[in-house]
C-alpha cells in the first residue's frame, strides 16, 4: 500500500480533525464539541485505532467501535458536566485480498476504480428545525456503526476525507481530481480547496494499492 495524506486549517489551535495511517489501517477523525472535548474525543479515537489494529473481520471491527464509543465517553466525563463531545470516525483496513471499512459520522470514504469514483460509506446526518445533527463516538451509548467488507484490486484508490471536502466539493469534482498517481491526486485536491473553501478545514488521506 502507498498512501500520502494533507491537512488544511484556518486555526491550529481550534482544528479537531485527526487522521492515522499504517501498512494495513488508515482513519479519519472529526472531533465535535465544545471547548478542547473535540480535539480530545478525535485523538482518543485514533490512539485506539493505532493500538487495536490490524483487523481482520467485520466483527472485530464493530467490537473496536464499541469500545472506542465507550472510552470517549469516559474521557470525555473527565472534563466535567458542562462538555458535551464526540468525534466522527471512518476507518480503512486492509487484510488478505480484502478491505474493512468501519464508519460513524459524516466523513467519507471513496474508491477510486476504473476512472469511476465510488463512495463506500453513508451519511450518518438528520435535520430538526433546520439544526444538522450527526452521529458521533462519544455522544450516545449505542451508536449505529456501519459497515462493509469487500475485495481490492491492483490499482484501486481509496480517499478517507473530512466532511469539509464533502459540504464543498461534488462527487463529480472529486472524481476529476483522484487518478493513479496519488501524490499528483493530493497536490490537485489541495489546490482546488485554497482556491475555493480558504476558510474551510480539510483532512485526507489517499491509499493506492500497488
Amino acid at each position: 500500500m502507498r498512501y500520502v495524506y494533507g491537512e488544511l486549517c484556518k486555526n491550529r489551535e481550534s482544528f479537531a480533525d485527526r487522521i492515522y495511517t499504517s501498512e494495513d489501517t488508515f482513519a479519519v477523525a472529526d472531533g465535535m464539541g465544545t471547548g478542547p472535548g473535540g480535539r480530545l474525543a478525535a485523538e482518543k479515537a485514533i490512539s485506539l485505532v493505532d493500538r487495536s489494529r490490524p483487523f481482520k473481520s467485520l466483527d472485530e471491527i464493530r467490537g473496536f467501535f464499541e469500545e472506542a464509543n465507550r472510552e470517549i465517553m469516559k474521557e470525555i466525563a473527565r472534563l466535567g458536566d458542562r462538555h458535551v463531545a464526540g468525534t466522527t470516525l471512518s476507518l480503512l483496513s486492509f487484510t488478505d485480498d480484502t478491505f474493512l471499512v468501519g464508519h460513524v459520522g459524516d466523513s467519507r470514504i471513496y474508491l477510486f476504480r476504473n476512472g469511476k469514483l465510488k463512495l463506500l460509506t453513508q451519511d450518518q446526518i438528520t435535520y430538526r428545525n433546520g439544526k444538522k445533527y450527526v452521529k458521533a463516538l462519544g455522544i450516545e451509548w449505542r451508536p449505529e456503526v456501519y459497515t462493509l467488507e469487500d475485495t481490492f484490486r491492483e490499482g484501486d484508490v481509496f480517499l478517507l476525507v473530512s466532511d469539509g471536502v464533502v459540504d464543498s466539493l461534488s462527487d463529480p469534482e472529486i472524481e476529476s481530481l483522484l487518478c493513479p498517481d496519488i501524490e499528483r491526486s493530493a497536490e490537485r485536491i489541495l489546490s482546488l480547496y485554497r482556491e475555493n473553501c480558504p476558510e474551510e478545514d480539510l483532512s485526507f488521506i489517499i491509499v493506492g494499492v500497488d
